[in-house]
């Protein structure tokens, strides 16, 4: 059945939207989306359109939300799909956090990190076994706290794993990742020399002002190792010769 037309039917008082323009309005942050894999993701039952008559699917806003944290654990956190569906039924909500979001002013400041795991839920949530989570802890890759005997891992160390588990797939174990966490602590003191000041000041308009920055510097220095990080990729495969 073609249904990629572009077009929207109010429902009552819900606006829908045809797969046609929910690959449009997905395509900015996710390039590679098609109509094919939309249709994949409903054969593996990670969402449920509506259909007309006619057999047009129709996404509700709620649909819309539930493709986008889908493809944005599959592209930032690496997670296999039957883990992402056991994601969403255990926590609806919220996803674990994203490489590509960036860090938010409120990530920044906040006192928390929101929901923290068991060893058990990461290993469930992520795929990764007992020896994988040790192995970050000895690298001090995540940091895990007692609480009432129980040790328990923030949604960063859950966001961590994912990504080591998928890494230790492919050849790379957590000794091998240390070099990515040396690069970051060097990038936190270079950051730390030219806004700690700023940050740690008595008025409070100057601690806004030095949060400004830091947001901006972080912004940029993610923007700045990704490219660098492609070039390096583009010589590895050829694709740049300079």
């Amino acid at each position: 059945m073609a249904d990629t037309a572009e077009l929207l039917f109010d429902v009552g008082d819900e606006r829908l939207l045809t797969i046609g323009s929910v690959v449009d309005r997905l395509r900015g942050e996710f390039p590679d989306i098609s109509v094919s894999k939309l249709r994949y993701l409903e054969e593996q039952g990670l969402v449920t359109p509506r259909r007309t008559k006619s057999g047009y699917r129709l996404y509700s806003q709620d649909d819309f939300n539930r493709l986008v944290r889908v493809l944005g654990m599959q592209r930032d956190e690496y997670l296999p799909l039957k883990v992402i569906r056991r994601e969403l039924e255990r926590s609806p909500a919220s996803p674990l956090p994203s490489a590509r979001q960036g860090l938010r002013k409120t990530d920044l400041v906040g006192t928390g990190e929101g929901r923290e795991y068991t060893a058990e839920e990461v290993m469930q949530l992520t795929g990764a076994d007992i020896g994988l989570l040790d192995e970050l802890e000895d690298y001090e890759l995540v940091r895990g706290r007692q609480v009432s005997g129980v040790k328990r891992y923030t949604e960063t160390d859950a966001g961590i794993v994912a990504a080591a588990a998928q890494l230790a797939q492919l050849g790379l174990r957590p000794k091998n990742l240390r070099v990515l966490k040396s690069a970051v602590d060097r990038e936190i003191g270079l950051i730390e020399q030219v806004l700690l000041p700023a940050l740690r000041s008595n008025r409070p308009e100057r601690r806004r002002e030095g949060l400004d920055q830091l947001d901006d510097i972080v912004q940029s220095s993610t923007q700045l190792r990704q490219l660098l990080l492609a070039r390096g990729v583009r010589r590895l495969t050829g694709g740049d010769t300079r």
